[in-house]
């Protein structure tokens, strides 16, 4: 199995939530530009953009850089990928989930 780039994962993610690189571009405040050429692999993001589109791609930094994936990250992907879903549906039921992974974390302690 060939390792797909961190452009590729975006690019696939950003295409599996049915978003197009203007509709990603507005919500992480860059140009559709930007996204294509970090697509391509011909820009790395920012530390503060890559952790941008974490988030908004529904993903770990984790995943984008290593192509593994985690629970969190399939969890939160299928919330912010229900377009049954409000806005503010989607991110409070995302703040629950990162709440209790870390109210989690915290016990293994």
């Amino acid at each position: 199995m060939v390792d797909t780039t961190l452009g590729e994962r975006i690019r696939k993610r950003r295409q599996e939530l049915g978003l197009t690189q203007n509709s990603l571009a507005q919500a992480l405040g860059l140009t559709p530009q930007h996204i294509s050429v970090i697509e391509q692999d011909k820009r790395v993001p920012s530390l503060s953009s890559l952790g941008k589109l974490a988030e908004e791609l529904g993903v770990t930094i984790d995943y984008l850089v290593t192509g593994k994936e985690s629970v969190a990250a399939d969890s939160i992907a299928a919330i912010k990928g229900d377009t049954r879903l409000s806005l503010h549906s989607k991110r409070a039921l995302v703040t629950l989930i990162e709440e209790l992974h870390r109210s989690n974390e915290d016990e293994g302690r």
